[in-house]
């Protein structure tokens, strides 16, 4: 057996290296409309803002940003009630270890309270005030601290009482913050602090505040004390207190040197309106990089200073927008930009600056062309979307054309044998950019990529041509692409398949057994070349199909003898006058059978008109008109031939007793989708594929129609969107069609 399998072998070659002497197998040929290639690109948009806003009562400005992205331009500030913040003012400090005591040891040793003039210039606001003092540690009762009005007359407090806390203060002698909980504005003139201990009832209480009778700062202030009552006040012994404050004095800018911090540059502040200021800056260029802008502000006094501010602050961003670019050998190149444009402002614009080559350039939202709102400048090369254009989760699109620019290859040769290596080289001189080499094989399935951006070493693209490649022509396309513009160049390539190389040594043994084997030789070589063929030939038939399918426009079938429509349907946008279209060609079937003179059972006729091929197929009862781009293939032929008779099969009754009720035929469009594939025109949907066996190809290319779903915001989608990153793939197509037909792509009708 094994002996017999050899002689197979050796007598196979030796047949084929003699029959291939004069023997090739046919090339295959088939028509292309030309290879394309899809780029994505980014380009960068220039957003602008305006935000505005007030802060009040502050001493430092923070504007609140939507994105850490944004970078300021200009700002404008506007400064109102510009006065002093909160200080704390010494009115007496200096301790000498004497204390008031509040008391309560029996009924006639008392000391209830304990006064303290405080006496004010201006209008004031006192927030509160620090006392120096202390408690007894076996102290539990609690007594108050007051903000109370003054006897002028007597010097002492009155009953009136504008602010109370309880009296904050441990065993341990010091300073002690009373904090009122409400500020009060106070008019200038004098008040009483007071240690009030009116409701002490336990001996054990004892509250002592410091005072000083040796050297005070202010001795002409009057304290008092509370014994049955308040008792005249007297000089030279003030309580030691500080006041929390902030007086109503207002300020000019330039008076007191105030400036404002941005970016490390400090800038003046000019006087506007008295207690008012403003300053404009512009031109800054501050990348952010944060979602708050804080500035401060700078000035020659000695305490915080607060100040009401309004501002509108400018700022920019740079977008960045995919898109695509389509290169295509049969038309220009084509751009489409997709921003996401959501304005972060109330006052939000978009400018985009486009490449000088652009022309036919269009605005879209929403899928409207709004070009005719926009501004485009075709001298500074840009676009202007204006804020009332623009509004939250919108879908923008800008697209255009440009030409392609030309570019030339060095072809040594252009024939080549399997095996060998396939080299060009680009002309000089170079464009700069990026080049991607597509090979495509005679049935316009692309088998090769590569991309390179030239250098000064290398210039040249090559190929090895596999030994198991068909012979024929190959198409080689060439893009360039260098952000702004591209081109495309082709270049056809033959490869032929060599002979096999002799093995002279077995010659003579292969005359000696040839003549056994010759036919089973001949059968074997019959049999690869056969399957070659097979294959080119489906590989051909699928293209025939797409393609035919791809240069359908419409498709009417009407009744024969009054011309009227049963069915129609069209399969691009362009609106048809049915009736009128096959009223006409009715006349001119009439008149090609006057000149040919046949009347057969079933003719077709074929009609060119402008850039229209007209396909008209009488069969019994009914025609069948279908307008198309290109004439069909002859596997489309066989498809009308089938779809008349299956017609003739389930609607003949009807027809040939039609009176113009087209309710019968409804159905008719199962049947168009049945023979002709039309199916692979519509938007599909992708449903589960439940216990209907996938192969791994077709899980890739559900795969790839979820991706394509996804990427468009889609519930479906579109053949074309299944192979346009590789053009006509013979696989891809036989695929798609192969999941129509298990409904896993269900169209939608």
């Amino acid at each position: 057996m094994r002996k017999t399998k050899v002689l197979i072998i050796i007598s196979m070659t030796l047949l084929v290296f003699l029959l291939g002497l004069n023997l090739r197998l046919n090339n295959a040929n088939a028509q292309s409309n030309g290879d394309s290639l899809t780029i994505p690109i980014n380009f960068s948009m220039l957003e602008f803002g305006e935000t505005n806003g007030t802060n009040e009562n502050v001493s430092s400005i923070d504007i609140e940003i939507p994105s850490s992205s944004w970078s300021l331009t200009d700002i404008q500030l506007n400064f109102t009630d510009i006065d002093l913040g909160r200080e704390v003012k010494t009115i007496e400090d200096q301790q000498y270890g004497y204390y008031s005591e509040i008391f309560k040891k029996n009924p006639a040793s008392k000391r209830f309270g304990l006064g303290m003039q405080i006496i004010l210039t201006e209008a004031t606001i006192i927030h509160g005030v620090y006392m120096y003092g202390y408690k007894t540690s076996e102290t539990t009762e609690l007594i108050d601290v007051q903000l109370r009005g003054y006897d002028n007359e007597n010097n002492k407090p009155n009953s009136t009482i504008y602010r109370s806390v309880n009296f904050n203060v441990s065993s341990d002698s010091g300073w002690y913050l009373q904090n009122f909980s409400n500020s009060i504005s106070l008019s200038a003139g004098n008040y009483s602090l007071v240690l009030n201990g009116s409701n002490i009832i336990s001996p054990s209480t004892h509250y002592y505040w410091a005072y000083n009778d040796i050297d005070p700062t202010n001795p002409n202030l009057h304290s008092s004390e509370y014994i049955s009552q308040w008792l005249d006040g007297v000089q030279n012994s003030p309580y030691l207190y500080k006041l929390i404050q902030r007086t109503e004095q207002s300020y000019n800018p330039e008076d007191i040197n105030m400036t404002i911090d941005v970016d490390g540059n400090l800038y003046n502040i000019t006087n506007d309106l008295p207690g008012s200021g403003k300053v404009e800056i512009s031109n800054i260029n501050l990348p952010l990089n944060q979602t708050n802008l804080i500035l401060q502000v700078y000035h020659n006094q000695s305490v915080e200073l607060v100040f009401n501010v309004s501002y509108i602050v400018e700022l920019e961003n740079y977008l960045a927008s995919p898109g695509t670019l389509h290169i295509s050998e049969t038309h220009g190149n084509h751009w489409s930009v997709i921003p996401t444009i959501n304005p972060d402002f109330s006052n939000y614009t978009v400018k985009f600056n486009f490449p000088q080559n652009w022309f036919d350039v269009n605005v879209l939202r929403n899928d409207i062309n709004i070009t005719g709102l926009v501004d485009i400048n075709y001298t500074e090369n840009d676009i202007f979307i204006p804020t009332n254009l623009i509004s939250e989760g919108d879908l923008w699109e800008i697209t255009a054309c440009s030409s392609k620019i030309d570019f030339g290859l060095d072809v040594i040769r252009t024939e080549f044998l399997t095996g060998q290596e396939l080299k060009f080289f680009i002309s000089e001189p170079w464009l700069s950019g990026n080049y991607t080499f597509n090979l495509n094989d005679p049935f316009h399935d692309k088998i090769y990529t590569s991309n390179k951006t030239l250098s000064s070493e290398s210039n040249s693209f090559t190929y090895i041509i596999p030994s198991s490649a068909i012979d024929g022509d190959y198409k080689a396309y060439i893009y360039w692409f260098n952000g702004t513009d591209a081109g495309v160049t082709t270049q056809i390539f033959v490869i032929t398949l060599p002979p096999p190389p002799i093995n002279w040594s077995l010659v003579v043994s292969v005359i000696i057994v040839v003549g056994l084997t010759s036919a089973i030789s001949a059968s074997s070589y019959v049999l690869i070349k056969k399957n070659r063929r097979k294959s080119a030939a489906r590989k051909e038939t699928v293209y025939n199909r797409c393609m035919d399918i791809l240069n359908l426009n419409y498709l009417l079938i009407t009744e024969k003898k009054s011309s009227l429509n049963i069915y129609d349907q069209m399969f691009i946008d362009k609106k048809l006058n049915t009736t009128l279209i096959s009223g006409f060609l009715e006349a001119i079937r009439s008149f090609g059978l006057d000149i040919t003179g046949s009347e057969e059972h079933s003719q077709t006729i074929k009609l060119e008109y402008k850039n229209s091929k007209i396909i008209m197929s009488d069969f019994k009862n009914f025609r069948i008109i279908f307008i198309m781009k290109d004439l069909p293939s002859n596997q489309f032929f066989d498809s009308i031939k089938a779809l008349s008779y299956e017609i003739e099969e389930k609607y003949g009754t009807y027809l040939k007793e039609f009176k113009g009720n087209l309710q019968p035929f409804k159905n008719m469009e199962e049947l168009i989708k049945k023979h002709f594939g039309t199916s692979f025109l519509y938007p599909l949907k992708v449903v589960g594929t439940g216990k209907t066996k996938i192969s791994t190809t077709e899980k890739a290319m559900i795969g790839r129609a979820m991706v394509s779903m996804k990427k468009n915001k889609s519930k479906y989608c579109y053949t074309t969107q299944l192979m346009q990153e590789k053009g006509f793939n013979s696989k891809d197509v036989e695929t798609i069609f192969s999941l129509i037909d298990k409904k896993v792509f269900q169209p939608i009708i």
